[in-house]
């Protein structure tokens, strides 16, 4: 099984996410973890944009249930309200993990009764990432945010987004952290990258992604066909670690 762990929708319309499973068939992809970042995009969302979040994912999930794996869209802004989200769409909804994007870093204690209901429910967190040359947004995370966070909850999983950008530095400091998987979703298809990113974590948390769609995901898919790689490998990082890691 293939499956892309990072795809966003816009909307929950149907001629949008058709065109998300189209795209996905070219490339023989047979699932997509989707996310919502609201309607539209702030980098301090209300409460609204989580709410519209969540009812975009349950509805697609419900749409297309053997293609889509929804995520539910939090924030340390609104503790209360996420944790109601996730209460209502984490499994009965049709939801398997939880997304982190840019209004808090991933280590800020706010987030303590998400990552705790994330371990009751065994939901790993998909927490965005990078280290950017041009400056990161005021609270977007690095690779040492997810780290920190990490360890102060060992039994929480994590898969940090877009090999936090600066991938080899960012293996670096993940390869310590067990419950860290990354993917390699974004950035352009640069030579080395899953080669580098298995020499310092292995094969085991590594996961396939696109950023689909702002991304190609067959583009992105290509880190992975020109790796190398035998086999078994292969099909671990296109979609049997993250299918163990979500449970479908």
């Amino acid at each position: 099984m293939i499956i892309d762990c990072h795809v966003h929708i816009l909307n929950a319309e149907d001629s949008h996410l058709r065109e998300l499973i189209a795209a996905a068939d070219r490339c023989g992809i047979d699932k997509l973890c989707i996310t919502s970042l609201g309607r539209t995009w702030a980098e301090f969302p209300p409460v609204q944009d989580l709410e519209d979040a969540a009812s975009d994912i349950a509805d697609a999930c419900a749409n297309y249930p053997e293609r889509f794996i929804g995520g539910v869209y939090v924030s340390a802004e609104h503790v209360e309200a996420s944790l109601t989200l996730l209460r209502r769409h984490l499994v009965p909804g049709g939801c398997r993990f939880v997304k982190l994007w840019v209004s808090q870093f991933a280590d800020d204690p706010r987030l303590d009764p998400i990552a705790e209901c994330c371990i009751e429910r065994n939901a790993p967190i998909l927490a965005h990432a990078w280290i950017k040359a041009t400056g990161n947004m005021a609270k977007e995370s690095t690779c040492h945010h997810v780290v920190h966070l990490a360890r102060r909850f060992p039994d929480l999983r994590i898969w940090l987004a877009h090999a936090s950008g600066r991938w080899e530095e960012a293996a670096r400091i993940v390869c310590g952290a067990p419950n860290v998987g990354m993917d390699i979703s974004g950035g352009e298809p640069e030579d080395g990258i899953v080669q580098s990113l298995l020499k310092h974590i292995g094969p085991d948390r590594l996961f396939f992604g696109s950023d689909a769609p702002g991304r190609n995901m067959a583009v992105q898919m290509s880190k992975v066909h020109s790796a190398g790689l035998g086999e078994h490998e292969q099909a671990m990082i296109l979609g049997e670690n993250v299918r163990r890691w979500l449970d479908v």
